[in-house]
């Protein structure tokens, strides 16, 4: 497929726009203000929302903008992103930590007693302040802290990932709707149809144009339809609660659509599947966030390598005693002071270390499996959507076509059969098949426009509808 059709302007749906809000290639130093920088405006004010607002009755006449926009603040896989990654924030903070020395203060009040030839007793009074600092340790304090940065790169980008997934489901459900909507338009459509068709029937029945069985017949096709628009109306209702749930709103909220304005001609797609392959690998936050895992689980092998290691620690101690506690004075006071360097070599800890390293190196693997996988399902999701696509576009000609040829063949059948010259079965079956080729038409517009959301879903872009 090397490019899209132009759409006519009686479309009901609205265009899309490919935003490429992340298609940059993803760099081991990128952070959260830096994606922040690359995403519409709309989810920089909205997703960092701590708590759903008190006042969820949503305005009317919200467009898909809007309704992505409420999804972001209100839906709760966003919120759960992004305390995700405070917590990894934390982790960093937490592993910075050993770098500085640890220095503590201890205040000590003992009183002693001794018994013989004469009682005595002795108060005493200790103080004193110690400081350690780790001052070479084979590269532990580093392997973990760079393990933890890895870590908050992967939450920031599986953190872009859940907004993606979010913006695609309310797409989805958006167009559901919308299809679902259009469904119960074509129904009434039909029904009015039929049900001309009966009034002519009974007609000419009262004429003598026509038998009892053509009027049963038109009211068995009026039934039909009725009840093929109260199907459609519960469709509409069924998506309409999808799509409350996809915003983060009560499934019974209530929900008003924008009127949709006739949409400009659609934007050619150049890119080839092979391109749009490509482009994943390096769009995708997901696939970057399971390589920054991967290097965080490389660097836990080195900080369990370091943990069995020598650790050579400067350690500062002082203090003050206060012995012999009379009243309120104390006497025969002390002064200590020292400073010295410790060396602590690990001798045997029931093969602990060891056993640390080889899971570490487990893990590692293990990721680097779940990197090859993910990078598979990537490009098959890829690949699927596109053809997906591909194949809406043809459906969406192949449609449009049909409905022409079966409207014209209705309104043939239809005058013939005013005019006494074809029977009620024709006219029903034109009638019937033109109901059809109108869902048809709806149906693949409707697919067409979910395919192009999940292409830009399946490489790792954001797709943002232009009303």
């Amino acid at each position: 497929m090397s490019k899209t059709p132009n759409r006519r302007k009686s479309s009901k749906l609205p265009a899309l726009l490919m935003l490429g809000c992340l298609a940059q290639p993803v760099r081991a130093e990128l952070l959260l203000d830096h994606h922040l920088s690359a995403l519409p405006d709309t989810v920089q004010k909205s997703h960092f929302s701590s708590s759903v607002p008190a006042e969820k009755k949503s305005p009317a006449g919200l467009t898909l903008k809007e309704l992505t926009d409420l999804a972001l603040r209100n839906n709760p896989d966003t919120r759960e992103a992004w305390s995700a990654v405070q917590v990894q924030m934390s982790s960093v903070e937490i592993a910075q930590a050993d770098k500085y020395p640890n220095i503590g203060a201890n205040v000590s009040l003992t009183r002693g007693f001794s018994s013989g030839r004469s009682d005595s007793s002795q108060t005493q009074l200790s103080s004193g302040i110690s400081l350690s600092y780790i001052l070479f340790d084979f590269g532990a304090r580093s392997a973990n802290e760079q393990a933890e940065r890895s870590n908050l790169l992967a939450a920031n980008l599986t953190q872009n990932r859940t907004l993606q997934a979010v913006v695609t489901r309310v797409e989805q459900a958006y167009y559901q709707l919308l299809a679902a909507r259009q469904t119960v338009l074509a129904a009434q459509k039909t029904l009015t149809t039929v049900q001309f068709s009966l009034d002519v029937a009974n007609q000419k029945r009262r004429s003598g144009m026509a038998t009892i069985g053509d009027v049963y017949q038109a009211q068995t096709a009026v039934a039909q339809s009725r009840l093929q628009l109260r199907k459609a109306q519960g469709e509409a209702g069924k998506f309409k609660g999808v799509l409350c749930n996809a915003v983060g709103l009560a499934v019974n909220t209530e929900l008003e659509l924008a009127e949709a304005d006739a949409p400009p001609p659609a934007r050619e797609m150049q890119l080839g599947v092979a391109q749009y392959l490509a482009k994943a690998k390096t769009s995708r936050p997901d696939l970057a966030a399971l390589e920054a895992q991967t290097r965080a689980a490389r660097a836990n092998i080195e900080a369990a390598s370091a943990a069995g290691k020598p650790v050579l620690e400067l350690s500062v101690n002082g203090g003050h005693t206060l012995n012999n506690f009379t009243g309120t004075n104390f006497a025969n006071g002390s002064n200590s002071a020292s400073i010295g360097i410790n060396l602590n070599v690990p001798l045997f800890n029931g093969y602990r270390t060891a056993n640390t390293i080889n899971q570490a190196v487990a893990r590692a693997g293990q990721m680097e499996a779940s990197l090859s996988r993910i990078a598979q399902q990537i490009e098959l999701e890829v690949w699927q959507a596109y053809f997906d696509l591909d194949t809406a576009v043809a459906a969406m000609e192949s449609a449009e076509a049909l409905m022409q040829s079966a409207r014209q063949a209705r309104e043939v059948t239809q005058a013939r059969y005013q005019a006494g010259v074809g029977n009620l079965q024709e006219l029903l079956s034109a009638q019937a098949n033109e109901a059809n080729a109108r869902m048809e038409v709806i149906q693949a517009e409707m697919s067409w426009y979910a395919g192009f959301s999940r292409l830009n879903n399946a490489i790792g872009e954001f797709s943002v509808v232009a009303q």
